[in-house]
């Protein structure tokens, strides 16, 4: 069987060694994907939750997202990266947070099990104007975080007046994409109020995507265990090898 996992991502795959100790990924195009021991990211049928993030038994390479009726939100690979946290952490019993570039996503464990989900598209949101999502001068994040956590109705209407802000030459686009950043996540927090509060919450993907979730969790008290997502990825699929049955 081949030694190499993938996740799917439109036309470019981030691929695996399972038998290297490097849990940093490759990218590529999409060529012959029946050369990969598993794939994640492609369409197959999703499974529902509550469930494991992953299967049991995987007869075939496609390891099947999960899904969620209300709000509707659907894995994309997360679930190799949830499994791999959770193989590490049994005992874990809390909210996951996996910011990317375009989006984050939170999920809520149970007894080893995936409970619920809430999606945000607040990467791809930060990404249309300002650049990737990053954290700034502090004081100015927490405050417009308070502020977005407080009045989440006005955060359109702050990203506009930070577009201003630079296109006038007032604020640089690092600072300005820190605030931005700190308005949507402020509204993601608001959004989510009821699953961090009072719940330990593990912040799992690249360290630069981390940072700003960091700030905004600490400002609120949160308790954060942190874990670098592709070595929670790699461990999941190693996981998901064991369970081939084909």
């Amino acid at each position: 069987m081949s030694a190499t996992a993938g996740i799917l991502n439109g036309t470019k795959l981030r691929l695996w060694d399972l038998d290297t100790s490097s849990p940093v990924p490759t990218v590529t195009e999409l060529t012959d994907r029946t050369s990969l021991a598993m794939i994640a990211g492609t369409q197959v049928p999703a499974r529902s939750l509550p469930c494991s993030a992953l299967p049991e038994t995987l007869p075939f390479p496609d390891i099947p997202p999960l899904v969620q009726d209300h709000p509707r939100t659907l894995t994309r690979g997360e679930e190799v990266t949830m499994a791999g946290f959770i193989a590490e952490n049994p005992k874990f019993d809390g909210i996951l947070c996996l910011p990317s570039e375009t989006s984050t996503l939170w999920a809520h464990v149970s007894a080893e099990e995936i409970v619920s989900m809430r999606r945000f598209l607040t990467g791809t949101m930060v990404g249309a104007v300002f650049g990737t999502p990053g954290l700034g001068e502090a004081e100015a994040f927490t405050d417009t975080l308070s502020d977005c956590m407080s009045r989440p109705e006005n955060v359109a209407l702050r990203l506009s007046t930070l577009k201003t802000e630079l296109d006038l030459g007032a604020l640089p686009l690092p600072e300005a994409t820190s605030r931005a950043t700190a308005a949507l996540i402020g509204a993601e927090m608001a959004a989510t109020r009821a699953y961090w509060l009072g719940q330990p919450v593990a912040l799992i993907g690249a360290d630069p995507l981390r940072a700003p979730y960091r700030a905004a969790l600490d400002s609120q008290f949160v308790p954060v265990t942190e874990a670098e997502g592709d070595a929670m990825t790699l461990t999941g699929f190693r996981l998901a090898r064991e369970r081939r049955t084909a």
